[in-house]
């Protein structure tokens, strides 16, 4: 099956700023997706389907569906500007696929006036390390960095991102975009909570606009009975100062 587009609607998008949250370790980048769209009231306008999906199928109350990437569309609180918020129910099955669903992530970005693209995801860290931050990131540019550490993001100076939540700031930059990536400090498990709402917090101050936490937990149980699992590559230890793997 190529890749294939589902337009819902089209809704008139002043400056857009995209916002990725796609599976991966703990689901912190999903779930703290999930939470915007009912936090914001965001709408969904286009679905993409794709060949690059694991051979995966979501079934839910004896129904079942393929898997797809999600757009949604709103203007959060505080912000002059609109916001595309992308999900998905997996990420590409192979290293090709990952570019390739990627770039036509990018696309749609494109097409739709995008400028900055974001990710949310996780850092992975041992039991045994202690952390005083939080929150982690990268920028594709010196200005946006600085932008992420005024607001109590530590950068990255080593280590990998690894998948759809580091490629699509990078990739952003060939198509003369800016891009950043958010990572919340987790030990792994399925669902990490905690890092998702750090990761929001730190999306908040970075773009500018106003969001309640409070009901985090609730979303978290949801999810958890709706998301598939993920596979989680090996990640070949931890580095001294900075885990190798993050996603």
């Amino acid at each position: 099956m190529p890749t294939r587009l589902k337009r819902i609607s089209r809704p008139k998008l002043k400056h857009p700023i995209m916002v990725a949250g796609l599976p991966g370790i703990a689901n912190v980048g999903k779930l703290a997706l999930e939470y915007l769209l009912q936090k914001l009231s965001a709408e969904k306008f286009l679905e993409l389907y794709s060949e690059h999906f694991p051979e995966w199928v979501i079934q839910e109350e004896g129904r079942v569906s393929p898997l797809k990437v999600d757009f949604f569309h709103c203007r959060p609180g505080g912000m002059k500007q609109d916001m595309i918020l992308v999900t998905s129910d997996a990420q590409a099955a192979t290293p090709l696929g990952q570019y390739s669903l990627t770039g036509e992530l990018l696309d749609v970005a494109v097409r739709h006036g995008v400028k900055l693209v974001g990710t949310m995801a996780a850092y992975v860290v041992s039991p045994e390390e202690r952390r005083s931050y939080r929150v982690v990131g990268a920028a594709t540019d010196a200005d946006l960095a600085k932008v992420l550490s005024e607001c109590g993001v530590k950068l990255l100076n080593s280590g990998v991102i690894v998948g759809m939540n580091g490629m699509l700031p990078v990739m952003a930059t060939r198509r003369g975009l800016r891009g950043f990536c958010l990572l919340g400090v987790t030990e792994g498990g399925v669902l990490d909570a905690g890092a998702s709402a750090a990761v929001l917090k730190s999306l908040a101050a970075v773009l500018n606009f106003k969001l309640e936490l409070k009901d985090l937990e609730q979303q978290a149980r949801k999810l958890a009975r709706l998301t598939p699992p993920a596979p989680i590559p090996e990640t070949g230890g931890l580095a001294e100062e900075e885990p190798s793997y993050i996603r």
